[in-house]
């Protein structure tokens, strides 16, 4: 065992030297953190299928190294992705985001994630056909009153998670002011949809006829 540990000492001692040198120059070398906002990549999302939650949602991500390397690093270097293999449909999961599902440039250090989680639900895509209501605002004139007021188209379909599509019977105009209105007149409006899951894939434009006459 001596004869082993003698044999080449002076190389080993090189070794150990050249080792202790590298360190200490590494030990002075500055550090720094700093903090960037990445975007969740959903991956293995199922066909036909809505993924929704906190997906949306931008995730800080502090990262730690050299000043010299950290300083070049930006958001287009990270990548954070969450499997949705294995996800229940239907019903809502909690997620952890752990320092190791980031993907960053070697020598850097991915300290934390925040938030260190997301709750996420995946639902069949579904879709609806639902009736259009103009909304008015205000009063006509003194002795005139609002006879009928035509939508045209009177429907539209309507997209999305299917637990917020069938919630929706029909959906309104933004408001349609009559306040002083003497005869029938036409407008645009744009069409009103409360649920920010809920999307209307093609719309044509929308015409309102307000038909005032005396009372």
């Amino acid at each position: 065992m001596k004869d082993l540990l003698l044999r080449n000492w002076h190389l080993k001692l090189i070794s150990l030297l050249l080792a202790t040198i590298l360190w200490a120059e590494v030990a002075r070398i500055p550090t720094s953190e700093i903090a960037l906002s990445v975007p969740l990549e959903i991956q293995n999302i199922p066909r036909g299928t809505e993924v929704y939650g906190d997906t949306t949602d931008p995730v800080e991500v502090r990262l730690r190294g050299p000043s010299s390397l950290v300083r070049t690093v930006t958001a287009q270097d990270l990548s954070l992705a969450i499997d949705m293999n294995g996800i229940t449909m239907g019903q809502g999961k909690i997620l952890p985001l752990s320092p190791e599902l980031v993907r960053a440039p070697v020598g850097v250090e991915v300290v934390q994630v925040i938030p260190a989680r997301v709750r996420v639900n995946i639902e069949p895509k579904a879709t609806r056909i639902v009736r259009i209501y103009p909304r008015l605002a205000g009063s006509p004139a003194a002795g005139f009153a609002v006879e009928k007021a035509v939508v045209t188209p009177e429907s539209v379909e309507i997209e999305g998670p299917a637990s917020h599509v069938m919630k929706i019977e029909s959906l309104e105009t933004t408001d349609i002011n009559v306040s002083g209105r003497q005869a029938t007149f036409k407008e645009n409006p744009e069409l009103d949809v409360e649920d920010p899951l809920v999307r209307v894939p093609r719309l044509d434009p929308i015409s309102v006829e307000v038909r005032i006459g005396r009372k």
